[in-house]
């Protein structure tokens, strides 16, 4: 293992990521939220199997249903 130590997940962070993912909020807020990089919170979602790539897809279909403003 290399890098450095990184400190274990706690069940209430865990409980945390669920509640954050489920809201739909960004990686990168989830991340600022819980303190962790940004790949650290994927890595945790993809074990716990919590569906970040529909985060993405949501945000993507609203900007692109939104009308434009000015012409």
């Amino acid at each position: 293992m290399t890098g450095t130590p990184r400190a274990p997940w706690t069940a209430e962070q865990d409980k945390k990521l669920r509640a954050l993912v489920l809201s739909a909020n960004s990686v990168d807020t989830i991340a600022e939220a819980l303190n962790r990089t940004t790949f650290a919170v994927r890595h945790r979602a993809n074990t716990l199997r919590l569906p970040l790539r529909k985060i993405a897809r949501r945000r993507s279909l609203i900007l692109i249903r939104q009308p434009c403003r000015g012409g």
